[in-house]
């Protein structure tokens, strides 16, 4: 049978092509769009342009530290071309807001009243370490049109504030505080999500960050009372504000996401302490609410046990990277969030609680997601495939810190509450530094590795393999 190879993809329908083109970024999707009149048509489709990227640059590499201001051309071209179409709109701002950024600021200014805005999106000057926050300037010209475009929406049901410059100066004006201004709109009165400096990587964030007052927090929360998703960081949170978010004439809240701040000696981060009888009232009216945490630095046990309390609707813990978790606090969690905790992720490497992290999810029956960096022998590995099978949705194991522990049938095994022991020439040493010597990394041990493998698959009823980029 003859088949013909050749085939004229310019004669694809158009949809066809927007669905390809919504695969490409925009360079490609752009060069793209030059090869034939379809194409050139799909790439005008309204569907690609409901979500856009506006992005204001600043000096890369050596240049950083000079004043550099570029707007891309792209930025241009689409706001005048295709902004009525843009819905879902995230303005990257990574330039000093302190040098004019010219034409751009007219463009914008002109074309705000085109946009039918759903989702707002907010990333300006990057978080700021609490320690400069005197000496930031920034010009009225460069926030002002960003500001308007919230002030006037009609539509808007989503506010994503990742960055915005705080500092007393710029709250005082009009033209720079977005807080405000999307306050001042009874237009948006309905919005559903707001979210306010929340962090969603696990990696590096400012450890002392310039964020927004807990009164201005707290004014914000209550004005808007559709509120269904509500993210925020520690130090702008309180008991009134949750008690706030407790109260009747509220729509029902379903997701209250925390990334948590904390310094010692330092009374503007300390962990806030809600009671338990709080955290009630509050699950009581949202009956269907998640809680969901991501710890940004290193925080006493007794500070999270009185934060987190028993009645929290905890569902959700993760640690960032170079962020270390006391034992005492795995224990806690093993102990209170028995039927609510579903995901626990921990990414530091220096991780001295394994026992507890078996415990962990022995006694909590809903866990079926987690990410640990940390030391664990294949005998845990194993078991933990055991104690889940199949409803395991996410396991990821660091390679490198799996080991093995070799036995020795002539010798007891070495009580848990026992400091020092024999070793095998006798000597008697720190049992901690007897384990740690001890231990085998599989790396070295093809055979035993392969053997995990096998049986962790077997129990998850799928193909498993340790991580190796952990």
């Amino acid at each position: 049978m003859n088949v013909d190879t050749e085939c004229d993809f310019g004669t694809l329908p158009v949809v066809a092509w927007v669905r390809v083109l919504e695969h490409l970024p925009l360079k490609d999707r752009y060069h793209a769009s030059l090869v034939c009149s379809n194409v050139f048509e799909a790439f005008s489709h309204p569907s690609l342009w409901h979500s856009v990227t506006l992005t204001v640059e600043g000096g890369s590499g050596k240049f950083r530290s000079l004043h550099v201001v570029n707007i891309p051309q792209r930025n241009f071209h689409l706001v005048q071309k295709f902004g009525r179409m843009f819905h879902h709109i995230t303005f990257s701002v990574l330039a000093p807001l302190d040098e004019s950024f010219g034409e751009w600021n007219t463009v914008l200014a002109d074309n705000i009243k085109r946009f039918n805005a759903s989702s707002l999106t907010f990333d300006v000057g990057g978080l700021k370490n609490i320690a400069k926050g005197g000496v930031m300037r920034t010009l009225t010209e460069n926030i002002k049109p960003m500001v308007d475009l919230v002030r006037n929406s009609l539509y808007l049901k989503s506010l994503v504030i990742k960055s915005w410059p705080t500092f007393a100066s710029s709250l005082n004006k009009a033209d720079e505080n977005v807080f405000q201004a999307a306050m001042d709109n009874d237009k948006i009165k309905n919005l559903t999500k707001l979210s306010i400096f929340d962090c969603d990587s696990v990696a590096w964030s400012e450890r002392r960050p310039l964020l927004l007052p807990v009164d201005l927090t707290h004014k914000m929360v209550e004005h808007f009372k559709s509120l269904t998703h509500l993210a925020l960081r520690s130090p702008m949170l309180s008991e009134d504000l949750i008690r706030c978010l407790s109260c009747g004439d509220r729509q029902r809240l379903q997701q209250l996401k925390i990334s948590i701040n904390y310094l010692p000696q330092n009374e503007s981060f300390e962990i806030p302490q809600i009671t338990d009888s709080v955290w009630r009232d509050f699950t009581n009216h949202n009956t269907k609410v998640r809680v969901h945490v991501l710890v940004l630095s290193r925080v006493p046990h007794h500070s999270m046990e009185m934060f987190l309390r028993p009645s929290c609707p905890l569902y959700n813990i993760r640690f960032g990277e170079f962020v270390r978790c006391d034992k005492e606090f795995v224990a806690y969690l093993a102990n209170t969030f028995t039927s609510s905790l579903e995901t626990f992720e921990y990414y530091e490497e220096d991780g001295d609680f394994e026992q507890e992290l078996i415990s962990l999810v022995e006694c909590s029956s809903q866990l079926c997601r987690l990410v640990y960096c940390g030391k664990i022998s294949i005998k845990h590995v194993i078991h933990l495939a055991e104690l889940r099978g199949a409803e395991w949705q996410v396991l990821h194991l660091a390679r490198k810190n799996i080991y093995t522990v070799p036995t020795n049938a002539n010798e007891p095994e070495i009580d848990g509450d026992t400091v020092i022991a024999k070793n095998s020439s006798g000597e008697y040493v720190l049992v901690n530094m007897l384990k740690f010597h001890e231990q085998t990394s599989i790396t070295s041990n093809g055979e035993e590795e392969q053997i995990m493998i096998d049986r962790v698959s077997q129990k998850l009823g799928r193909k498993w393999f340790p991580d190796s980029d952990m």
